[in-house]
């Protein structure tokens, strides 16, 4: 943001203003929500010109005339290239010329430091600055870029782009593009590889991390943090700064967290990547989730599920009213289950309506809805509103609250189908949380429907397993037979010496049978409907990871790991 004082106290220093003078000028400037120098022309204290040669007086910057910066912006239409559009009219900078390692800018304050920190981010270049008057900048940009017609841009604004959307391609990362490989363009490359690196390892997180005399950089691949050669601590701020200014983030605060997100461009795919940042003793913390919906198994049987699973799943979320709930560890796979389920059900004759936080991966015919506490947008009243929005299918992220349970009970008593998520260590489980919520048995029992558990273990490398037979202590605490062939992680070049590659999911579910839900209206503890679970057929997470465990698809240190019999 521009130093507002600094032309004002110049033109104090030199008389030209008075005190008495500035509550005009300011009053001006928020009254036509102008900048401070266009504000001084409007109230006739200060010609563009008096203004361009006090700036370059002050800081020493050559001044370009008129009639000079339009020919020099006639001449650079590729050097307009090297900058968006969007950035370029905002700060009302023009690129004049380059050389091997330099651009030449020319800007109306030269004091705004973070226009130079950018531009240097943006293009990999030293800045050198040059001071051009208002007009003067303007009338190089309507040359560069052409003159805006505000009414049309706001007309075709409201029109889809030819592919559908309404991205503005220039704010796209693209991996693809080269970059010419020179000391100034450092901190460009290494943020473009370190994206496609991560691409390329299935990696679902990159987290930056400062230390007094370090930087750490790691990706969870398969759901386990694993680091990588990092770049010497000068690069740290050059790199947050230009993840931040890639995901419109405030360069400039570094002491409160924010959020922000970008879209990549890597082969033929368009990559989202939700981008955080956390304050720590050493610098900022920086967290970028990768989300790459191509690669999203929106297919239960590619998920994991078994055929008497997905039957009974199934047959759940067809019911026409009811709450099914979807229970596991923080990323363990809720929300792909629920996006499958719901592109399952997705057709144009059901209204279907979401409410998350955040909204990872939007789908077409889905209305999504994402929470903003900030300006009273919660969860509850986000549901309140969907009530009066005539919806088949509703989805919440999560089941928080008393009150969240009360209004998913009440949408699934007044004909809807929900779906929801719960943090239980089993499926079954589920019923003693909503009881603690305070949801009446009688109640749950008539809509509760399906309850699913669920856990992501990794599976093992095919290339390298190597295979064993069971142990008799194997055999007689996990069931085993003498004949079973397990397998056991080594670890290879094709799956970075891990002796895994990939993830399968293990679930647990439990359609509510009449039996189960007369239970449940009894208040029968979670033992006595685990065992009628078991009567029915219902197979447990332990016992799904054994047999994933026969079948060679992962490791018993794996199951024993994630999902313990102890659960």
């Amino acid at each position: 943001m521009s130093d507002k004082s600094l032309i004002l106290d110049l033109f104090m220093g030199k008389k030209v203003i008075t005190e008495k003078d500035i509550p005009l000028v300011l009053t001006t400037q928020v009254k036509d929500n102008v900048t401070v120098e266009e504000a001084l022309v409007a109230t006739k204290f200060a010609t563009e010109e008096d203004i361009a040669k006090s700036y370059c007086d002050y800081f020493k910057v050559p001044f370009i005339t008129n009639d000079e910066m339009v020919k020099m912006a006639e001449k650079s239409f590729e050097l307009a290239r090297l900058l968006p559009e969007r950035f370029a009219r905002a700060n009302k900078v023009i690129p004049l010329e380059k050389t091997e390692d330099t651009i030449r800018i020319a800007v109306i304050n030269p004091s705004e430091i973070f226009i130079v920190q950018e531009i240097y981010l943006y293009t990999g270049l030293k800045v050198q600055l040059a001071v051009g008057t208002i007009s003067a900048i303007v009338n190089a940009l309507n040359t560069l870029y052409g003159a805006r017609d505000e009414v049309k841009e706001l007309a075709t604004g409201l029109l889809p782009s030819k592919g559908g959307g309404v991205e503005d391609e220039e704010e796209l990362l693209d991996l693809n593009k080269p970059i010419p490989v020179t000391r100034e363009t450092q901190v460009v490359l290494f943020v473009n590889k370190m994206f496609e690196t991560a691409i390329q390892q299935r990696a679902s997180d990159i987290h930056i991390e400062p230390y007094a005399e370090e930087i750490r950089i790691r990706f969870r691949v398969d759901g386990i943090l694993n680091e990588i050669p990092p770049p010497p601590k000068s690069m740290f701020v050059p790199l947050i700064s230009r993840i931040k200014i890639l995901s419109k983030l405030d360069i400039a605060e570094k002491r409160v967290p924010q959020d922000g997100a970008l879209t990549m461009r890597y082969n033929d795919a368009k990559i989202d990547v939700r981008v955080s940042t956390c304050p720590t003793v050493y610098g900022e913390k920086m967290v970028m989730r990768i989300l790459n919906k191509a690669k999203l198994p929106l297919d239960f049987e590619k998920l994991g599920f078994y055929k008497a699973q997905l039957n009974s799943f199934i047959k759940g979320i067809n019911c026409p009213n009811g709450l099914i709930y979807v229970t596991g560890p923080t990323g363990s796979g809720k929300s792909t289950t629920l996006y499958t389920a719901l592109q399952m059900l997705n057709s144009p004759e059901k209204n279907i309506m979401t409410v998350e936080d955040p909204v990872e991966y939007k789908f077409h015919g889905i209305n999504q809805v994402q929470v903003k506490p900030k300006v009273g947008l919660t969860f509850q009243g986000a549901l309140r509103s969907f009530l009066r929005q005539d919806p088949d299918i509703i989805m919440l992220g999560e089941t928080r609250d008393a009150e969240t349970a009360e209004i998913c009970l009440r949408a699934a008593l007044t004909g809807h189908l929900v779906l929801s998520t719960l943090h239980t260590n089993d499926a079954l489980s589920a019923v003693s949380r909503l009881e603690d919520m305070g949801i009446e048995p009688f109640l749950l029992a008539s809509t509760l429907r399906v309850v699913e558990a669920q856990r992501l273990v990794r599976r093992l490398c095919n290339n390298c397993r190597q295979a064993y037979t069971p142990t008799m202590e194997m055999i007689k605490k996990y069931g085993f037979s003498e004949t079973d062939t397990l397998y056991t992680h080594v670890g290879c070049e094709q799956c970075n010496g891990l002796g895994y590659k990939g993830r399968i999911g293990l679930y647990e579910v439990i359609f509510i049978s009449a039996a189960l839900a007369d239970m449940i209206q009894r208040r029968e503890p979670l033992p006595a409907l685990t065992a009628q679970a078991k009567r029915e057929g219902f197979k447990f997470l332990f016992d799904v990871g054994i047999d994933k465990v026969k079948e060679g698809a992962t490791s018993l240190e794996e199951i024993v790991t994630v999902a313990a019999v102890g659960e």
